[in-house]
């Protein structure tokens, strides 16, 4: 498989899986029916296919770095500000789904113009950094360690918490892996959690992953994954839900139907199965029905 199917996997990944999720997203887990396909409904009350917070500002972070040629976080911020303000990039013309910590991000932002989140203690470890990554891990796809270096300064733009930032490095690391070839196997390995630690050995990541790390997901029951915001959280219902399916369709299926922060725990499973079984794999029909396809492909097409 081509490195570019496998970029726009990753890409359209991320959309599709937010766009599941966000009928059932705040729904407790086993109080709704299960999620097969695209549906309308939840909190926002979006149509079959729309898609929230997740898709646009992945968006946003995309056409910054086509437009700048590169990473440049005070464009990244105008463009968020402008998604919170008019809806850019917005599937609905307004900006859905937007989390406190974002929004707080980018109050101080308008009044300051500081590029970099001044919100760092580690009670504010959400996942809305995580949840956006897909751009930076495409755009860097051939030179991982400025990938990992830019997925830090990503989250740092709204997210500053050294777990937010940890978080968005080892996911990085896991995605660029998989665009480069790595097979799905190979990343659930001894050997393969030896070297990530050997990458990271000078600067480590943070010791809340260290679980994650391990794979300690891997003899969890359903039961044990809380698919919350908290972004250790997240990733690891992602990773879970990625590792226990063997195709794109039942990885994102398996990740929406955890419920409580399904659009998200979608877009990260998304970006993950992406990365692993690209663009071929992913139902035609999902890709098809997404919402505002035009802009979806019109952005992501141009970055990859």
């Amino acid at each position: 498989m081509s490195r570019h199917r496998r970029k726009k996997g990753c890409l359209y990944g991320l959309a599709i899986g937010d766009a599941m999720g966000a009928p059932v997203e705040f729904m407790e887990r086993g109080s709704f029916s299960e999620v097969k396909n695209y549906c309308r409904g939840g909190k926002f009350r979006l149509e079959a296919g729309e898609w929230t917070d997740d898709t646009a500002m992945a968006l946003c972070l995309a056409q910054s770095l086509i437009d700048c040629q590169g990473f440049d976080p005070h464009d990244q911020m105008e463009r968020y500000l402008e998604w919170m303000e008019c809806g850019y990039m917005s599937c609905t013309g307004k900006a859905i789904g937007m989390g406190k910590i974002v929004m707080r991000s980018l109050i101080r932002y308008r009044r300051k113009r500081q590029a970099y989140t001044d919100i760092k203690h580690e009670k504010f470890s959400g996942n809305g950094s995580l949840m956006r990554l897909a751009p930076v891990c495409v755009f860097y796809a051939d030179d991982l360690d400025s990938g990992v270096h830019y997925a830090s300064l990503s989250s740092a733009a709204t997210h500053g918490s050294v777990i937010a930032r940890d978080a968005c490095r080892y996911f990085a690391y896991l995605v660029i892996k998989l665009l480069q070839g790595t097979k799905k196997e190979e990343i659930f390995t001894y050997q393969f959690k030896k070297d990530l630690e050997r990458y990271f050995e000078g600067d480590p990541l943070h010791k809340s992953l260290d679980a994650v790390i391990r794979g300690c997901y891997k003899n969890k029951s359903e039961k044990g994954i809380v698919s919350s915001g908290y972004v250790v959280q997240s990733l690891e219902a992602a990773l879970w839900s990625f590792y226990h399916t063997d195709t794109f369709e039942e990885a994102i299926l398996t990740a929406v139907n955890l419920g409580d922060d399904a659009d998200t725990v979608g877009a990260i499973t998304g970006q993950l199965a992406g990365a692993c079984y690209g663009m071929d794999d992913i139902p035609k029909q999902w890709v098809d029905r997404l919402g505002n396809l035009e802009l979806v492909d019109g952005v992501f097409g141009e970055l990859v």
